[in-house]
């Protein structure tokens, strides 16, 4: 009997040691920006970007979480995930980064442009800022 609580003792210490999560790299981070952007038929697009960079700095992955506000339709969230990339450009006589998520995929892709410390701006399919009096930024959390 002492040899089977033992077996059963050393099995259940071995599963509960297989749970504990590896210690997290202080070098990967995540940056999580969020608001409200504007919305043609809707009162607007609470936006979540969740920008991922691995255990060295560089990006991996993101998550895009949206949901629609004021529609007839129940509140849902639509969540995209994928690779991104950041680049260095030259907007308006200033060098900023942007990050653009989907690379491979043009039809997919969505831009963002650091536009200060602490906020992204949502740029039109061209790579460049929507002309326009909307807020098409992100506050970093």
């Amino acid at each position: 009997m002492k040899k089977l609580l033992s077996v059963v003792g050393l099995a259940a210490g071995l599963a509960l040691a297989g749970c504990q999560s590896a210690p997290m790299n202080p070098m990967a981070s995540k940056m999580v920006y969020s608001g409200v952007l504007p919305c043609a038929d809707c009162a607007g697009i609470r936006t979540t970007l969740t920008l991922y960079r691995d255990q060295s700095a560089q990006p991996s992955r993101y998550e895009l979480t949206q949901q629609y506000l004021g529609t007839s339709k129940p509140t849902t969230n639509e969540v995209e995930r994928g690779a991104w990339v950041s680049d260095r450009i030259e907007l308006d006589d200033k060098k900023y980064d942007v990050y653009t998520l989907n690379p491979e995929d043009e039809e997919a892709q969505h831009r963002f442009l650091q536009s200060a410390t602490n906020a992204v701006e949502m740029l039109d399919s061209a790579g460049q800022r929507v002309e326009t009096d909307m807020n098409y930024t992100l506050i970093k959390r």
